[in-house]
């Protein structure tokens, strides 16, 4: 009954986040990421999968969690990351936009140790730490050079906020435009400088907050990804 109200009063009121996942063939992944949605501690959020023209039951899926989560999902004709991301902005209505790949999974406190970073730092443009999804040495260190790499971005004033997972405030993600449709790889990194430049940095929240898939990275290696 408590998970029944919450999801009535989202669908009633603003909710402070907007979950946006961009898909493509995802029905093995996806579930994985709604449900650890689901187990949010967190509950002021809707969630919106904007698919790109999947070709198994990826939106079937993402339907099947309606009575769960508030989640709406987008149907376009084509995949293309930084159009996806956008497309869901505009649909959105929360406050906070929060940009998850399709195979992330988010640990149960996330989003609520998110909010309260946020409003303790006054922040507006936010990634937190994340681990890979095995407990390998090849992996654990993969991580840590991940970790490092987004310490690094600050230091040289480069930084970028990576696909996995990215928290914006709606008011600075519109007033940039969003992410720039034309690139067809990098628009993280362009969208966390444009930013930067904007005069919104960067925040990183130095906890694990998620876990990313090493799917990419055993697939073509780790120096190629």
């Amino acid at each position: 009954m408590k998970i029944g109200r919450a999801i009535m009063q989202n669908y009633m009121g603003v909710p402070r986040y907007s979950v946006i996942i961009p898909t493509l063939n995802e029905e093995k992944f996806l579930p994985n990421l709604l449900q650890s949605i689901v187990d949010q501690t967190e509950k002021s959020f809707e969630v919106i999968v904007v698919d790109g023209a999947s070709r198994d039951k990826t939106v079937m899926v993402a339907q099947s969690y309606e009575k769960k989560i508030p989640i709406r999902v987008i149907a376009c004709d084509h995949a293309r990351l930084p159009m996806q991301r956008n497309r869901g902005a505009r649909e959105a209505r929360g406050e906070w936009l929060v940009f998850i790949d399709a195979d992330s999974v988010l640990l149960p406190y996330c989003l609520a140790r998110l909010d309260e970073f946020v409003r303790k730092r006054d922040a507006a443009f936010v990634t937190p730490w994340g681990k890979p999804d095995r407990d390998l040495t090849q992996h654990a260190l993969s991580a840590l050079l991940y970790n490092m790499f987004l310490e690094g971005g600050l230091l040289f004033k480069r930084p970028i906020s990576p696909g996995p997972f990215t928290a914006v405030a709606r008011s600075a993600f519109d007033a940039i435009g969003g992410y720039d449709e034309s690139l067809r790889f990098a628009e993280d990194q362009n969208l966390s400088q444009r930013l930067s430049d904007y005069g919104v940095p960067l925040s990183i929240l130095r906890e694990t907050l998620y876990v990313w898939s090493m799917r990419r990275f055993r697939a073509q290696g780790i120096l190629k990804s």
